[in-house]
């Protein structure tokens, strides 16, 4: 009955990705909390608000040994003011995930601070209603939700062992778009809402494709945390919140998968929500090869490189 009724809520769309469907699937199967991550060092990007903060709250409260980076100092600050409260207070780093110097920098200052990685989640993100470009050349949205992703999972993996977990937050929103090897829309033609989404399910691709990469490890997750009343979504999308606000999910109830992920013993590679494996493939025309994935790879890793700019 509970894989009907489940079944059912992802069907609607509506009904799976709002607090409905976090209410109804955590009653069903009765989810225990996380289990104890006393020592687990954990580099979490983005952790200043929205569901990234909730997932730092309930880490800290679990006992993992976090950094949590964020782009506004005063901001970050006090959010890990907040979770020293109840844990060891987090590094706070401050670094923009559109800058790839940065990135990198701070993903070593992370390292030699938690004395190795254990855990690397991929949560910072914005959705811009303009078109703007890094310090690197690139596309903001791209940069924010692939590069640095990329450049982050490929630093991890040289330092994690096969434990490791590398975990990355999309959005639902990925579903509307087809994966596409050139990420970077000009200024013309910008669209903020489908460079997100199409930044997303690269983001799916590009996990995908990691676990075929690296078969004995580390992990890797990819999973999106349904509608959440988050900043972001407040200050991007005001109408979708108007319409949709009584049926918003918590942050917390957003990053419950988020943080279940990071000791959930389960294939590497999917992508989920609620604590479940779902669909990649939402919307026809939508399905793409495996060559299309290696090519998508192997243009991010370019770019990451700074050879192709």
């Amino acid at each position: 009955m509970k894989d009907l009724i489940d079944s059912a809520l992802e069907f609607s769309v509506a009904g799976s990705f709002s607090r409905i469907g976090y209410w109804t699937r955590s009653r069903l199967e009765g989810w225990e909390p996380p289990p104890g991550l006393a020592g687990r060092r954990i580099l979490l990007t983005g952790g200043s608000s929205g569901v990234g903060l909730a997932a730092a709250r309930m880490l800290n409260e679990a006992g993992a040994r976090l950094v949590v980076t964020g782009r506004d100092r005063d901001k970050l600050e006090t959010a890990v003011d907040a979770l020293g409260e109840v844990g060891e207070r987090p590094l706070p780093l401050v670094a923009d995930s559109s800058d790839l110097d940065q990135v990198r920098a701070g993903f070593d200052r992370a390292v030699a601070h938690l004395g190795g990685l254990d855990v690397l989640i991929n949560n910072a993100g914005a959705l811009v209603d303009r078109y703007r470009t890094t310090p690197q050349g690139y596309e903001q949205t791209y940069a924010v939700h692939v590069l640095s992703s990329f450049v982050l999972t490929e630093q991890a993996v040289g330092v994690m062992g096969p434990e490791g977990r590398v975990l990355t937050v999309s959005s639902g929103g990925m579903y509307s778009q087809s994966l596409q090897t050139d990420m970077q829309a000009g200024e013309k033609d910008f669209d903020g809402v489908r460079a997100y989404a199409k930044a997303k399910r690269a983001q799916v691709a590009l996990t995908q494709e990691w676990a075929r990469r690296y078969p004995e490890g580390p992990f890797f997750a990819v999973m999106h945390p349904g509608w959440a009343d988050t900043p972001g979504v407040r200050t991007s999308l005001p109408t979708f919140r108007r319409v949709t606000g009584p049926i918003l999910r918590t942050p917390e109830q957003g990053a419950d998968t988020l943080v279940w992920l990071v000791s959930a013993r389960v294939p590497s590679g999917r992508f989920w929500l609620d604590r479940r494996e779902r669909t990649v493939l939402r919307v026809p025309g939508t399905r793409h090869s495996d060559d299309v994935a290696a090519q998508l790879w192997d243009r991010v890793a370019a770019d990451a490189a700074g050879l192709s700019v």
